[in-house]
């Protein structure tokens, strides 16, 4: 009987370990989704955006386009083809200073300059155009006290000096000055290619600073003369919006360098000519010289970004000095249009 019961007792409790256990599995069952599906929770709906917001976004994009479009502008120096330079009265703070000079009829050159005018007033940028007469001083053009920024033709300054210094005895133009490391300046010239403690002359240098163009030259003649008594040079020779260290100058600065060594007045005659023929038949003959027939053009070359400069003295019967400067241009425009002036110049003064 015990037996039994003991027996009987196990089967209870077989059986209610088993209920329990369907108990359990019905209790999960019904809290899983039907179908197998598993339960989801309801995402919050989107709220729309509030007039707040979509003005914070109006107001980016048209801050966006402004941005650009001045941006854009700036970088044409505020001119964009065939639309009026955009100026903005009082905004400089620069002090602007008058040269004195002969008092020319405005409307003796007012068809020229208005040739002049309409020629550039197409294209992006700014362009500044300055002749002088070497025979009579009378001067006319486009903006001439226009700061442009000077490109290669700060190295004009160098070369005066070199010159100047050698004319008080200071130094030897066949003194040698050897290329250091840090003289190695690319862009234009092949002294940069030249081993470090290769020498060259002051006057082999000013050739290739004339000539070439060459940086590396450049660099060596500064060095040599030292920041200070180039800056003494500029003052010396009137030109009051020159700035070595910014590098920027006028047309009508440049023009008075011209007319200064045409004249003889920054060394001597002699070593007049050792600049001018440094600047004849140079590496840069497909600009103002391009525009020049039967006569040879003594003149610098300067290039830089949305830069194209070309300015000297052209040999004529009736010599005179033309400045070509630009900023904010488009280059293929600049290397295009700048023979083209040269020519309606040249062939405006051989007619006068």
């Amino acid at each position: 009987m015990r037996f039994f019961k003991r027996v009987k007792s196990s089967s209870a409790e077989a059986s209610d370990d088993r209920h329990d256990e369907n108990y359990r599995t019905r209790k999960l069952d019904a809290g899983k989704p039907e179908n197998g599906r598993k339960r989801r929770r309801k995402k919050d709906e989107r709220k729309p955006w509030g007039r707040g917001e979509r003005y914070l976004i109006l107001f980016v994009i048209i801050g966006t386009a402004l941005m650009s479009g001045l941006l854009a502008l700036s970088a044409r120096s505020w001119k964009l083809p065939g639309v009026p330079r955009v100026t903005i009265p009082g905004l400089s703070l620069k002090k602007t200073f008058t040269f004195e000079g002969e008092t020319v009829s405005t409307e003796e050159f007012s068809g020229i300059e208005s040739r002049l005018e309409g020629m550039v007033s197409g294209l992006s940028g700014v362009y500044g155009v300055y002749i002088v007469r070497l025979d009579s001083g009378e001067s006319y053009g486009l903006m001439k006290d226009e700061i442009f920024q000077a490109a290669s033709l700060i190295k004009l300054p160098a070369i005066a000096g070199i010159y100047m210094e050698a004319d008080q005895g200071n130094i030897n133009l066949n003194d040698e000055v050897a290329i250091l490391e840090e003289d190695r300046v690319g862009g234009s010239g092949s002294l940069v290619g030249a081993p470090a403690g290769s020498k060259y002359s002051y006057r082999e240098l000013v050739n290739y600073m004339g000539n070439q163009s060459d940086n590396t030259a450049f660099r060596m003649v500064r060095r040599t003369l030292g920041d200070e008594k180039i800056n003494d040079v500029i003052v010396s020779l009137g030109m009051t919006h020159t700035s070595l260290e910014n590098n920027e100058t006028t047309p009508e600065d440049i023009a008075n360098f011209f007319t200064l060594l045409f004249e003889g007045k920054i060394t001597s005659s002699r070593r007049a000519k050792e600049i001018v023929d440094a600047l004849t038949n140079t590496s840069y003959e497909e600009w103002i010289p391009a525009g020049i027939t039967g006569y040879s053009v003594a003149h610098k070359y300067g290039r830089e970004v949305h830069v194209v400069n070309d300015a000297g003295i052209v040999f004529s019967d009736e010599p005179f000095v033309l400045v070509i400067m630009s900023k904010g241009v488009v280059e293929t425009e600049a290397d295009k249009i700048i023979p083209e002036l040269a020519k309606e110049v040249f062939e405006y003064e051989g007619s006068h």
